[in-house]
């Protein structure tokens, strides 16, 4: 149930690309039909913020973005969760209706059809092109700064559009998270803070293949002795978090990010129960170097069957 939610989020987005920071206050219905089935949403903008709440067969959702923060707030009232997520990130793709926008705009070809009525609102009326394929029809409000109406042209009876359009002062506290909620992550788990890296490190010099058990602050050193694919295997059997980060050396020096991936790629951090296993091709006399940064840890590093 508590993942459907974020489901029914990340669908209407995918769909209704938004516009601009700097939006005027106002409330309104949104109405968000797929292949004829109708859903019904209420917006609240207060000129920077804005807010989506919806109630779909008993599920209730909101939605919270701050452009000027850089994030976007995905409620779920019942549950008292909150999940976090920078608008740079993919989820933010999918979840912040101004990322959407501009992510469709940076795909296709926009073309100016000039102005037209909608809602009671003067628009510009534009249609969004896929080579020569018409993919969107677009109608966006000048005065309200935001897309009065959107037509998916790929899809029968596709469509968003605001309706009841009030203009008027949005209370500002309509865009805070309460106090009461708990953050939680894409999986709906609650967030569980991180500790600080260890102070210090334990060198436990290893060859492949590897097979063991390391605790924080254990630091897992080994040379690649042939240029091949090799597996790592995480696992961790605790009740608590692990984290691991991997790093390249070669001739003493760190290997870039565009050769190594940049820190994000390399650290993996599991919670209880949880295991991961991924293929990577190292370079023969490389150096590698695992730091346990977090909770206990099983690891495997074996060759790839070629």
């Amino acid at each position: 149930m508590k993942t459907k939610i974020l489901s029914a989020v990340t669908l209407l987005f995918l769909i209704v690309p938004l516009s601009t920071y700097c939006q005027s206050p106002f409330s309104a219905e949104m109405i968000n039909v797929q292949r004829g089935t109708e859903r019904l949403y209420k917006l609240q903008s207060d000129g920077l913020k804005y807010r989506y709440d919806f109630n779909e067969n008993g599920m209730k959702g909101t939605v919270i973005v701050d452009p000027e923060a850089g994030k976007t707030a995905i409620l779920m009232p019942d549950e008292k969760y909150v999940h976090y997520t920078d608008i740079n990130s993919s989820t933010s793709l999918m979840n912040d209706p101004y990322q959407a926008f501009l992510y469709s705009k940076s795909r296709y070809d926009e073309k100016d059809l000039g102005r037209e009525k909608t809602a009671g609102f003067n628009c510009i009326k534009t249609e969004l092109y896929a080579s020569d394929q018409l993919v969107y029809t677009a109608w966006y409000s000048p005065e309200l700064d935001f897309i009065v109406k959107l037509v998916n042209e790929m899809a029968n009876d596709t469509y968003m559009e605001l309706r009841n359009i009030k203009k008027s002062e949005i209370n500002k506290d309509v865009f805070l998270v309460p106090a009461d909620y708990t953050e939680v992550d894409k999986k709906m788990r609650p967030i569980i803070p991180e500790p600080p890296a260890p102070d210090s490190w334990k060198e436990i010099k290893a060859s492949i293949p590897i097979k063991g058990e390391y605790k924080r602050g254990d630091v897992i050193s080994f040379d690649v002795p042939e240029s091949r694919n090799y597996k790592i295997i995480l696992n961790n059997n605790t009740d608590k978090p692990a984290k691991i980060v991997r790093t390249g050396i070669r001739n003493g020096k760190e290997l870039p990010d565009n050769e190594q991936g940049p820190v994000s790629y390399r650290t993996r951090r599991l919670y209880a129960g949880e295991s991961f296993s991924n293929v990577y091709s190292w370079k023969a006399g490389d150096q590698k170097l695992i730091r346990v940064h977090e909770g206990i840890i099983n690891i495997e590093i074996i060759p790839e069957n070629r």
